[in-house]
């Protein structure tokens, strides 16, 4: 259905979501700024236009326990990422309605201690048994210590004189 939509109405259609700041279009890509997404009012705008959950990213925040989450949609010609923050370290889970949504809130879990109530299976996805989610955020919140550098079996060296 989103095929048939111009991208004005698409744009004016993600607009109309409750809690949704701006949409921006960069280069076909649509970008929407939600900080206080309706994560359910958005999955159920998402499936009336026909447009599906690719997947969801995240990204802690050291310095207030929250997280940017990113939902990814995808439809027949463009990308659509809808950006939010978390509430108290949590967002409802879409996972009861939008089962694409289900590995990907556990994985958000397991790294970054975000909870998403509701969620019908919250088992740890990655994380291993006896290890605290709070864990692995601090050690993805810790500056490193030294810059690392890509190590590729690929790469180039210059040549030894």
């Amino acid at each position: 259905m989103s095929a048939d939509l111009a991208p004005r109405q698409l744009t004016e259609a993600l607009q109309a979501i409750p809690g949704v700041r701006s949409v921006t279009d960069d280069n076909g890509a649509l970008w929407v700024d939600a900080p206080l997404l309706e994560v359910e009012a958005m999955a159920a705008t998402m499936a009336d236009l026909g447009i599906r959950l690719g997947t969801v990213t995240a990204i802690p925040h050291a310095e207030d326990g929250e997280a940017t989450v990113i939902y990814h949609y995808i439809d027949e010609h463009r990308v659509i990422s809808v950006k939010t923050r978390t509430r108290n370290g949590a967002l409802p889970s879409l996972a009861p309605t939008v089962r694409a949504a289900s590995w990907a809130e556990r994985e958000i879990r397991d790294l970054f201690a975000v909870e998403f109530p509701g969620h019908p299976n919250p088992v740890p996805l990655i994380r291993p048994e006896g290890i605290d989610t709070a864990t692995l955020r601090e050690a993805m919140c810790r500056p490193a210590a030294v810059a690392r550098k890509p190590v590729s079996p690929l790469a180039t060296y210059p040549a030894r004189s």
